[in-house]
């Protein structure tokens, strides 16, 4: 197979598009993933270009079974490996405890067709090149596209409603720009919100120590480093000096009393994933931060 495509990267945004040129996907939270088939063989490689057909092998053999038996032209599709808890939350926990059976890869662009590449054609052209595939490929849960035809904002909040990870945005007329990171297409995360208390600041790389109360101890949560403007930052290193217990092996300790309001994707090995600063909350106790508050807003 010739080197394969790298795929084009959606940038953050905080808000939704106000015109009418857009599509909106459900941004799953797995392994983004380029699928080469080219008739008899099939590669899928991570938006670094990594391989990844001896990671996930199962999915990897069962994709080419499904290709072949029905007889499915050369093509190159963009979308994500992941473990489907329903159709608007993907669960990226699961996806590394390795349960291949239940693994899918789910297609949102077509970026060639035989000998053809349609990076260049609009984006509603591609999609229409996906669903044609699609006809040709029973219902199943190994391969999938998923279509939505709902506004930004109830899209928004089914994800919300089912967990999920958040939107992408696609301007309906936008070209492929292999490997580049595009205002084109936004992604608006379903961030999630934890009270944490601060207990230690490493010095090297800038990050946050953050834990909670859980079965009475001190239980680290995770580290950040993104959300704080410069002044907040600043403010926040002086504190911690002024009311450090001790300073060991890099790292500045405080008792628990700072507490700050993060944003995060999810939980992850029990840890907050992406976590990111929010706000600093002055009327708080640290003793409200526990483990069981956090998971029960996951709950909820």
């Amino acid at each position: 197979m010739s080197k394969p495509l790298l795929p084009m990267i959606p940038t953050l945004s905080h808000s939704f598009p106000t015109n009418e040129d857009w599509i909106y996907e459900v941004k799953y939270d797995g392994y983004r993933s380029i699928l080469a088939w080219d008739g008899l063989t099939l590669k899928l490689t991570s938006r670094n270009g990594h391989d990844l057909n001896k990671r996930f092998p199962t999915l990897h053999d069962k994709l080419a079974l499904l290709l072949v038996n029905h007889q499915i032209d050369p093509c190159v599709l963009d979308g994500e490996i992941c473990m489907l808890s329903n159709t608007y939350r993907a669960d990226f926990e699961s996806l590394h405890k390795r349960k291949e059976k239940k693994l899918s890869f789910i297609s949102f662009d077509m970026l060639k067709k035989g000998e053809v590449s349609l990076t260049s054609a609009p984006l509603l052209t591609r999609k229409k090149e996906l669903r044609h595939l699609f006809e040709n490929i029973p219902n199943q849960d190994i391969l999938i596209e998923i279509s939505f035809s709902v506004s930004a904002q109830d899209l928004f909040e089914l994800v919300k409603n089912h967990k999920g990870e958040g939107v992408v945005c696609k301007k309906v007329h936008s070209v492929y720009r292999e490997g580049k990171r595009t205002s084109n297409w936004l992604k608006v995360k379903n961030w999630k919100s934890a009270y944490v208390f601060l207990y230690a600041y490493e010095k090297a790389n800038g990050y946050f120590y953050t834990g909670v109360k859980r079965e009475g101890e001190i239980y680290d949560v995770g580290h950040f480093s993104h959300g704080l403007s410069s002044e907040e930052r600043e403010a926040l290193l002086q504190v911690i000096k002024r009311n450090k217990i001790k300073e060991a092996n890099g790292f500045i300790y405080v008792q628990p009393g700072i507490v700050l309001e993060l944003v995060y994707l999810d939980l992850y090995n029990e840890k907050l994933r992406q976590p990111r600063f929010k706000q600093f909350c002055f009327q708080t106790s640290w003793e409200v931060c526990t483990w069981d508050t956090i998971q029960s807003s996951l709950m909820t």
